[in-house]
């Protein structure tokens, strides 16, 4: 259990940095690549000219500007079984017979 200095402490820490606009985040990555994810953590958090440099680049590595809405996901070349499992939820209580 804390004590009383230390939540006083905590809270007063969050309270400066949600107050900066930071958050926080925690991640589980492996053992090798921790400090590459703490060093993209000090950019982004401290440096402004490296971060926006760093976002920018990040952003243009791990976003698809082709796919803007579910529908260019769905209507895309992706194989079927890249959607096995997420239509297979069962209907019974709402699902009625019909003539066609």
């Amino acid at each position: 259990m804390a004590s009383k200095s230390q939540v006083r402490a905590t809270s007063t820490h969050r309270r400066r940095a949600a107050a900066r606009g930071l958050v926080r985040v925690e991640v589980q990555t492996a053992r090798g690549d921790a400090g590459l994810i703490r060093a993209v953590a000090e950019t982004l958090r401290s440096e402004p000219a490296k971060a926006n440099a760093l976002r920018s680049t990040l952003e243009r590595m791990l976003t698809d500007s082709d796919i803007k809405t579910a529908f260019d996901v769905f209507g895309s070349d992706l194989p079927d079984e890249a959607f096995a499992g997420v239509f297979d939820q069962a209907r019974s209580r709402t699902w009625r017979e019909i003539d066609l």
